[in-house]
């Protein structure tokens, strides 16, 4: 079942990557991302690097509200990714770059990785790490 979760992933993942505005990102949240979320899902962003997007949400709307909150402050947003399986979880190895949305600037945000725990095929719990390795320990793997 752990690689079907690393491919489901991934094609949440890959719609967001081809969306090119807020209502293609609406629709991709929506379908693709809540489609793969429990309805009980945490979503730990206690250690995002946004200040005002720390915290743990509990549930699909609080996680939806957060994906919107970031969302609203770019125009445009890629990815490059690398999902490794890890049994009933897939680490996901992130470095964007963003347009703000009000200012225009481009953004790196560096690299950083999530761990994203499966139950019976959906997100149970997502947590942001800084580092790569933390979020391989957190599994049980080291680099």
């Amino acid at each position: 079942m752990s690689q079907a979760n690393v491919e489901s992933l991934r094609a949440a993942v890959e719609a967001l990557r081809v969306d090119t505005s807020e209502l293609d990102w609406e629709a991709t949240l929506a379908g693709a991302w809540v489609n793969l979320w429990d309805p009980n899902i945490e979503w730990d962003a206690s250690t995002h690097p946004l200040p005002d997007l720390t915290g743990v949400y509990h549930g699909i709307e609080p996680t939806l509200r957060w994906w919107r909150e970031w969302l609203d402050a770019w125009e445009a947003v890629q990815v490059e990714y690398e999902l490794i399986e890890a049994g009933d979880s897939v680490i996901g190895l992130f470095h964007q770059r963003m347009r703000g949305h009000y200012t225009g600037i481009d953004v790196a945000s560096g690299k950083y990785a999530m761990v994203f725990t499966f139950r019976n095929g959906l997100i149970v719990h997502a947590k942001f790490f800084a580092r790569r390795a933390d979020a391989l320990e957190a599994v049980g793997l080291s680099e």
